[in-house]
């Protein structure tokens, strides 16, 4: 992979190091600022970088306007064998939903199903890093999330929806699973405002300007609404996941969540044993059966292989892990900055 002279490559393990102490230094404990490291380099890792440490600026930023909280109570609410419902405290997103997977985990391992909801919360990063660590334990893993309101509905142009993503795993053997991770929109807010900053355009028919007309200037479109992916499947999609989000398990409205990187609506999670309806052993005989079916299916001109999905985050992985991280000028400034704030070594290759 090539990247051009805007671009440093830090290796991950010193990324790592570097994003505990800040949010140390912001009032994290230490074991929850290790969990939010590790989701962001994992994000990093898998190529998923609007998800990665560019966050850092985002998160610390919320937590000194009082969006989010550095360090939070939080709670289980309510609870059955399958289920419960976790209250965040206003914590960090990601620490919270954290929590609500292992609990699922936990309780699919128990009682075959985990169904674990959380609000108050903030942003929870990338959904496959929760879904990839539910089919460790051999569970199919389900995860979604609503947004502040971006996302117009089909046909419409005002911010109803948010981006609400969903991410469905299922675990294939040791070193292999089948990960699906997407917003419900054409393309990721974030996303936008990364080509924003590195001065591209957005495809045709991803967004709207205020006015309710195509745009491909990423700033016109962050000014005005996203579109839905598919048209009215995808608004079908994301109202389904507001729903369940807001009405079925009480987080807030995507139009009620104050738009910022390190806000959240609410965080569902699932987890299902493989073995509810049958053993795991022809579970992973089909599962087997099908991806071979689609890895030897002829491809059209241009293409070499039909691919998985989760097939080229794991090879970004494993690629990344080896040589290190890209990360352009403006996000390395954004983090010396933070580095100098907070009196922290910042990794070698970040200057």
């Amino acid at each position: 992979m090539l990247f051009n002279s805007e671009y440093k490559v830090i290796p991950a393990k010193e990324l790592y190091n570097f994003c505990i102490n800040c949010f140390i230094k912001c009032g994290t404990p230490k074991h929850q600022a290790e969990i939010i490291a590790e989701h962001l380099i994992t994000a990093n890792l898998r190529g998923v970088d609007s998800h990665g440490v560019i966050r850092i600026p985002y998160y610390i930023e919320g937590i000194n306007k009082g969006l989010i909280k550095a360090k939070a109570k939080i709670n289980v609410v309510k609870e059955t064998p399958i289920t419960a419902l976790i209250n965040g405290g206003k914590g960090l997103g990601i620490v919270v939903a954290d929590k609500a997977t292992k609990l699922a985990i936990n309780k699919a391992k128990t009682s075959n199903v985990g169904i674990v909801g959380a609000y108050n919360l903030g942003h929870v990063g990338m959904l496959a890093y929760y879904t990839k660590k539910i089919v460790k334990h051999k569970l199919i893993g389900f995860a979604c999330a609503n947004t502040a309101a971006i996302v117009a509905p089909y046909g419409g142009k005002e911010r109803i929806l948010g981006t609400n993503p969903l991410s469905i795993a299922f675990p294939v053997n040791e070193e292999k699973s089948i990960i699906i991770d997407m917003a419900t929109c054409t393309m990721a807010a974030f996303k936008i405002h990364l080509a924003m900053r590195e001065g591209k355009k957005i495809p045709f028919n991803v967004a709207l300007d205020k006015e309710g007309k195509p745009t491909t200037d990423p700033k016109l479109a962050l000014e005005g609404v996203l579109l839905p992916f598919g048209g009215y499947k995808g608004y079908a999609l994301s109202l389904a996941i507001e729903i369940l989000l807001s009405a079925f398990m009480g987080a807030p409205l995507s139009k009620n969540v104050i738009f910022h990187a390190s806000t959240q609506g609410g965080f569902l999670v699932i987890a299902l044993n493989t073995s509810i309806f049958r053993s795991y052993k022809e579970y992973k005989k089909d599962i087997l059966q099908i991806i071979n079916l689609l890895k030897n299916c002829k491809t059209i001109e241009g293409v070499e292989e039909v691919l998985l999905p989760g097939e080229i985050e794991e090879r970004t992985y494993n690629e990344r892990l080896e040589k290190g991280i890209p990360l352009d000028i403006e996000t390395r400034n954004e983090l010396l900055n933070i580095a100098k704030r907070f009196n922290i070594t910042p990794p070698q290759n970040l200057v």
